[in-house]
């Protein structure tokens, strides 16, 4: 596979990705969608550290986007269980 298919197919990876947590939030609920956003972006994360830098570009340092990418799965991955909350009457 050339790297130009790679890349074409790394970016209908991610747009597909995001028109899945999309859907499952509308669709399902909040926490579901939010659930699966953190989980979308551990594997991210995942793919950053190994796969080389030709097919998945980064924005900055392989080593800060893997950590950025896993501490906002984590925090994610952490608050879902709200994602369904609601204010109570009269706040």
């Amino acid at each position: 596979m050339t790297t130009r298919l790679l890349r074409t197919s790394t970016f209908a990876v991610v747009v597909a990705a995001i028109v899945t947590v999309c859907a499952l939030a509308v669709l399902v609920d909040a926490r579901t969608g939010v659930t699966a956003l953190a989980a979308f972006l551990a594997v991210g994360a995942l793919l950053r550290a190994v796969v080389p830098e030709s097919v998945l570009p980064g924005a900055r340092t392989r080593a800060f986007d893997v950590a950025f990418l896993l501490a906002l799965a984590v925090g994610l991955g952490y608050l879902s269980p709200w994602g369904n909350a609601t204010l109570p009457a009269g706040v």
